[in-house]
């Protein structure tokens, strides 16, 4: 199955390190990562999304600039791939961000937790039909355990709340993750000429720069920012720094030595922990119909991230080309 986890690259750091001591990062990583839908929800309640958009993407677009510049690892790509990854950029960060946030704020923190599950799978199918590539048997398996794992969602989410809500937020929540599977597809034929890092920094300011020139242009909203309280402003600051930025450099270093594969397979861990903390901080229901659905969709995941080969952890990596 294919996971953005791919589009890093392995490098030999030279350093062997426990395998239990990498398992666990991983772990804590997903954790961290699952308290991201209910600190946007904390923003979102505060100032517009598309606000939000704008600053979310500044932040940590700005950071991972700022640290290929003052590291000395800048390498400028070719003007032709800063323009493709700027438009992927604006339509991954910028646009995928409309659909996942409004799918938010539509449908709640835990069914977006849950629904998020089904994600991996749209990046598989978007990327099998596009890279006409062969997947494994298995993924079928997979995909009808993610469909009706989905259809629960959906359902369930239908018995706490409106049909009208159950329906937007999916289609929403989906919308979004195609459109994030089809950025993902055609950014990796820029792998060979564009860096993860300065692949992030270019794609993240051009989101920030699009979302700017709209605020300033057709939304008018910068005045909301004094309306961010203590509470947003440091959601705000932990996405955008903590979860976008050094989540994402620890995500890169476990790449070293744990295939791409494997560290997808945590992202259940973030599924259920983006859920309860939906459930505790904001009381959000939950129901047999979410609880099953979103059983199938981690099953789905784990299913689909089955390996071919064994590989060893704790290992570093060998080098490979992009």
């Amino acid at each position: 199955m294919y996971s953005k986890l791919t589009n890093f690259v392995k490098v030999d750091t030279g350093l062997n390190i426990d395998t239990k001591v990498l398992l666990c990062i991983a772990a804590v990583l997903q954790i961290v990562w699952g308290f991201v839908p209910s600190a946007s929800q904390f923003v979102i309640n505060e100032i517009p999304i598309e606000l939000y958009i704008a600053l979310r993407w500044t932040i940590s677009g700005f950071i991972f600039t700022a640290y290929l510049v003052l590291s000395g690892k800048w390498k400028i790509p070719p003007a032709s791939d800063v323009l493709k990854v700027f438009i992927l950029g604006v339509c991954g960060y910028g646009l995928g961000s409309f659909g996942t946030l409004y799918g938010l704020k539509i449908g709640g923190v835990t069914n977006f937790a849950l629904m998020g599950a089904f994600n991996p799978m749209v990046t598989s199918t978007v990327a099998f039909l596009i890279l006409k590539e062969r997947p494994q048997k298995v993924f079928y398996l997979a995909l009808v355990l993610c469909v009706f794992g989905l259809a629960l969602l959906v359902h369930g989410k239908d018995e706490v709340s409106r049909p009208s809500i159950a329906l937007t937020a999916a289609v929403l929540i989906i919308g979004a993750a195609v459109m994030e599977a089809l950025v993902f597809t055609f950014s990796k034929r820029l792998k060979s000429s564009v860096g993860s890092f300065e692949y992030l920094a270019i794609a993240q300011i051009g989101a920030a720069l699009v979302m700017w020139m709209l605020q300033f242009t057709v939304f008018h909203q910068t005045t909301a920012l004094s309306n961010l309280t203590v509470r947003g402003l440091s959601a705000a600051i932990f996405v955008s720094v903590i979860a976008c930025v050094c989540c994402y450099a620890i995500l890169y270093w476990l790449l070293n030595y744990i295939d791409g594969h494997r560290l997808a397979l945590f992202d259940g861990l973030h599924t259920l922990s983006a859920a309860l903390f939906g459930w505790i901080l904001f009381n959000e229901p939950l129901n047999r119909f979410m609880l099953i659905g979103g059983a199938l969709l981690i099953a789905g995941l784990v299913i689909g991230n089955l390996p071919k080969k064994s590989s060893n952890l704790g290992v570093p990596i060998e080098a490979e080309s992009l």
